[in-house]
């Protein structure tokens, strides 16, 4: 029980990096310039944000 846990952890902490690192990269592209590139990154920090609150909210973990 405890190595399934500790896989979801690790699971949600990597989707979380993930969606930092996207919220990181729409600002590098705002502070570019880059309107467009800025406009899908915003979506897409958004969706990864998402799919982590979702997979933390569907296995019960603490935000």
């Amino acid at each position: 029980m405890g190595e399934l846990m500790s896989q979801q952890k690790q699971t949600a902490s990597r989707r979380g990096w993930l969606a930092v690192a996207g919220w990181i990269g729409t600002g590098w592209a705002i502070f570019a310039g880059h309107l467009l590139l800025a406009m899908l990154g915003v979506g897409l920090a958004v969706f990864l944000t998402r799919r982590w609150f979702q997979y933390r909210a569907q296995w019960g973990m603490r935000f």
